[in-house]
């Protein structure tokens, strides 16, 4: 599983990463190495790799020591560090605090693409655009390439999507008579409900109100709540999507339909294994962790689309990354020609879907083999023709804020009080909001509520 979900940071803790990151640090953005002006060339990357050097790359993906000696393999005259600086929050401080004081910094990192805009933004990541990577948009899935691509700007490679999915349990689904999976919420509702009459035990999914996933059933019920220009935000979490997803979890909070475990804790592995968990939101990723940690209903487990509002297709994406390159490296080019070899190359690719990386690329995601794949633990059923229709379902023109670390920080403290059922999902929306538009001024963005 490549995607880490964030844990749940202090709101101390996440201002440190937004201070460091606020708009302050807009007057430094200057890219010391290259620019979009600078009159670098797409051809300078194969001169550069040719000529070798050294670069430092900050990740936690457990593909990327096989990937950095395959690299080097193919060009032998270049030198990757790999360093592993933990990952989501943790990992992102470190990046900031190596960034304001310029010391130390790698020259690429891994980026998930939620939190890509807020090292963007203040000017912290090279534009790949003038070492040719505009030609590559054709390779990624356009939900995965919007993230990466900003106003003809291209601040990272997509490594790997996270296409959402409802993981489901059939042999439990088939116990309560349910022949087939949900294909609404209010259908998902109604299984909850013959569930809970039957067997109190059983509920039909487990949520916390972890940040990232909540931004992606945002997304997911189509919800436009984030709407950045540069430095204006308007943040609007009324709006017609935002509004369907807080009454469908009203409902599903205060008819006790779903239990709140903490996300991949031993309450929820305990749930999933025993069948007391019927059905996981999730996304593509999930598969490594129920193949991995759920062994006791090996077999038992399905894929289906997301439930929908109106039945029709409708996905988001929850977790990915991306590569990105520091704005200040000393040598541009080649950063440039290891990220486009890490996320473009055959090779590459292949190892890091070795690794259980869910792909990127349009190629990989169609491929046949890929395609028809039958895995036991799934009943052999092809759960990746699941996944890359849900990819392909992706509702687009989501965007995340530039602080959205932050904003997924406080989300427990906020809509967390909804799942506690002391408050509606629609008020904590709005407590949310005030939240996000007050920290957005403190950092000298200019934010309004919609």
């Amino acid at each position: 599983m490549q995607f880490k979900t964030l844990g749940r940071l202090t709101a101390a803790s996440a201002a440190i990463i937004m201070g460091l990151a606020g708009l302050s640090a807009c007057g430094s953005s200057s890219s010391g190495g290259a620019s979009a002006d600078s009159g670098s060339k797409a051809s300078d990357v194969e001169a550069a790799l040719k000529k070798g050097g050294s670069l430092t790359y900050w990740t936690w993906t457990n593909a990327a020591e096989p990937q950095v000696a395959a690299f080097e393999k193919a060009y032998p005259n270049v030198h990757v560090k790999v360093v592993n600086p933990g990952s989501g929050a943790s990992a992102y401080t470190k990046m900031m605090n190596a960034i304001k004081a310029d010391k130390d910094v790698p020259d690429i990192m891994q980026i998930e693409y939620q939190a890509l805009s807020q090292f963007y933004t203040p000017g912290n990541l090279l534009d790949l655009a003038p070492y040719g990577f505009t030609s590559l948009k054709s390779q990624y899935a356009s939900s995965a390439w919007s993230s990466v691509a900003v106003d003809g700007k291209i601040y990272g490679l997509p490594q790997d999507t996270g296409p959402m999915a409802l993981f489901y349990n059939k042999k439990v689904f088939d116990s309560f008579g349910i022949s087939e999976p949900p294909k609404t919420w209010d259908e998902f509702i109604k299984d909850g409900e013959i569930m809970q009459q039957k067997d109190p035990s059983v509920h039909i999914t487990s949520d916390s109100g972890q940040g990232n996933l909540v931004t992606s059933l945002l997304w997911q019920a189509g919800s436009h709540a984030f709407k950045v220009d540069g430095t204006n935000v308007t943040i609007n979490l009324k709006d017609k999507g935002a509004t369907q997803w807080a009454k469908t979890w009203d409902k599903l909070i205060s008819e006790h339909l779903i239990t709140t475990f903490a996300n991949q804790g031993t309450e929820w592995y305990q749930a999933a294994n025993k069948g007391k968990m019927a059905s996981i939101i999730s996304a593509s990723w999930l598969r490594g962790s129920l193949e991995g940690s759920v062994k006791e209903s090996a077999g038992d487990w399905r894929v289906a689309p997301l439930p929908t509002y109106d039945g029709k297709p409708a996905s988001a994406n929850y977790g990915g990354s991306s590569q990105a390159a520091y704005a200040k490296t000393k040598n541009p080019a080649l950063a440039a020609g290891f990220i486009k070899w890490l996320n473009s190359s055959k090779e590459s690719i292949e190892i890091a879907k070795q690794k259980g990386t869910f792909p990127s690329t349009v190629k990989e995601l169609n491929a046949t083999e890929f395609l028809e794949e039958k895995p036991d633990y799934f009943g052999g059923q092809q759960i990746n023709k699941v996944f890359n229709q849900s990819s392909k379902d992706i509702l687009p023109k989501w965007q995340f804020l530039p602080y959205q670390v932050y904003a997924n920080s406080i989300v427990n403290d906020t809509i967390g009080k909804a799942y506690e059922g002391s408050t509606t999902f629609e008020s904590a929306l709005q407590n949310f909001q005030k939240d996000l538009v007050k920290y957005g001024n403190e950092q000298g963005y200019t934010v309004k509520e919609g």
